[in-house]
């Protein structure tokens, strides 16, 4: 029968947890995917905006009968 131990704990119930964080390139990765989804939506509103508008109508042109 094989002998299986629980593993040590190597820390108190009393010390506080510490979140190691994200690494560079994750968080680099997270910023750009950040400044892509602004950037995104900054041009879907500005875009239209700088459009020109339409030209306007143009007269009738057509030769008129004399009646």
């Amino acid at each position: 029968m094989p002998n299986f131990k629980r593993p040590r704990d190597t820390f108190d119930d009393d010390e506080p947890l510490v979140d190691p964080g994200r690494s560079l390139p994750l968080r680099l990765l997270a910023l750009l995917g950040a400044a892509s989804f602004l950037m995104l939506g900054i041009s879907s509103v500005v875009v239209p905006l700088m459009q020109p508008p339409d030209p306007p109508p143009m007269p009738d042109q057509r030769e008129r009968s004399a009646a």
